[in-house]
């Protein structure tokens, strides 16, 4: 067996420069927004050239934030990200105190979304009616501990046709039954192709379940759990288990619920001060 000589070994070392730019864009995309922003565009004119292109800024995730940096300049990060994807952004989850005003400001900055995901960890937070008018492609909302109102459900039915998934996820407490039933009915009636709901920890009762099964006859996967006000034991259980391929009842466990460990202090760390010297070099 030939044993490669030193002169070999150099010739295989490699640049990183030399990369293909799709490449390298693909590798920066998997450090998180804060090392792009941060380090990454320091580096060099090309990966500056690459982190600047709003195709890397499609996809935001605030959770890549967690533990990084204090809230609000994660907020202002955020912001800077949506500028950077110049209204290309199709998927994005906002995660903060501020989430209305996140909202507005990306429902301002892009009509291509397909995916919105906000969750309020500390206090219910609550959308924007305006915001929702602006997204004729979404496909998928996803709410953790998001206030929305009967008439948000009935706007979002009007402008976002494409809608496929919905999660309406609050497992703390707010209002009355007949508000939460509310919510369920204006599903029923305004989201008849919806093949996707999560419904964890909603208060509705037996007659908002049933609005819900009864018009949205293309709902493949229906999530109950913490809906401890429901009744399955009768007909309605044996619709669900007819109708609905993939069914979580109220109490299946809750251990891949997305937010249920975090904590304010354990989310954005105020020990960090983020210097925003990325607003200087944009």
């Amino acid at each position: 067996m030939m044993v490669p000589s030193k002169l070999n070994l150099k010739q295989e070392k490699r640049n990183w420069l030399d990369l293909p730019s799709d490449v390298t864009a693909n590798i920066l995309n998997r450090i998180g927004m804060v090392d792009i922003l941060e380090n990454a565009q320091k580096v060099c004119t090309a990966w500056r050239k690459i982190c600047k292109d709003p195709a890397m800024w499609r996809v935001i995730n605030m959770n890549d934030l967690r533990g990084a940096i204090a809230e609000v300049s994660a907020d202002k990060m955020c912001k800077h990200a949506v500028d950077r994807s110049q209204g290309q952004l199709v998927d994005i989850t906002i995660v903060s105190t501020y989430d209305a005003e996140l909202h507005l400001y990306v429902a301002d900055r892009t009509s291509e979304l397909r995916r919105l995901e906000m969750a309020h960890l500390f206090f219910f937070g609550k959308l924007t009616t305006v915001a929702l008018m602006k997204y004729p492609l979404l496909e998928e909302l996803n709410l953790y501990e998001i206030r929305i109102s009967k008439e948000e459900i009935e706007t979002v039915g009007r402008y976002c046709p494409m809608l496929k998934t919905l999660k309406v996820n609050k497992r703390g407490y707010e209002g009355s039954l007949t508000r939460y039933n509310e919510i369920a009915i204006a599903i029923g009636q305004n989201l008849p192709g919806i093949r996707h709901l999560e419904l964890i920890g909603n208060k509705m009762t037996n007659v908002g379940l049933r609005v819900i099964l009864d018009n949205c006859h293309h709902l493949e996967t229906l999530d109950l759990r913490e809906c401890l006000y429901i009744d399955l034991e009768g007909d309605l259980g044996k619709q669900c288990s007819k109708q609905i391929k993939y069914l979580k009842l109220p109490n299946d466990s809750l251990e891949d619920y997305p937010y249920i460990y975090l904590t304010e202090s354990e989310y954005f760390n105020d020990d960090y001060y983020y210097v925003d010297a990325y607003e200087v070099s944009t």
